[in-house]
């Protein structure tokens, strides 16, 4: 699948879960924040702890992981707020202007 078709077909789903036993590159954990949809996800991922504050959980703690998807989607204010910090986080961490000034500063 093509990453348009990907993000588009991303873009269907109200909430996600990356309990990945090891750790990847953290686009999932972006491309997440970037359509405003909270997800659960590992500490150790500097994305998924910089853009779902609320949503991060141990290695491991998969009873922690649970509480987090219910009380998404049994409490509306929660959701909300997950939602929306999310896709702050992702303009304040991973903007393209963002972006631009930590290549600027690497490549200085």
């Amino acid at each position: 699948m093509e990453w348009k078709d990907w993000i588009y077909k991303l873009a269907e789903f109200k909430y996600a879960v990356h309990l990945m036993p090891t750790i990847a590159s953290g686009t999932f954990a972006m491309n997440c924040a970037y359509l405003g949809i909270p997800c659960i996800g590992y500490g150790e991922l500097d994305t998924q702890y910089r853009l779902h504050p609320h949503l991060t959980v141990d290695q491991n703690d998969l009873q922690r992981a649970v509480e987090l998807a219910t009380k998404l989607k049994n409490d509306n204010d929660f959701y909300i707020e997950c939602s929306k910090d999310a896709q702050e986080n992702y303009k304040l961490f991973h903007s393209e202007e963002e972006v631009n000034k930590y290549l600027t500063k690497f490549f200085n």
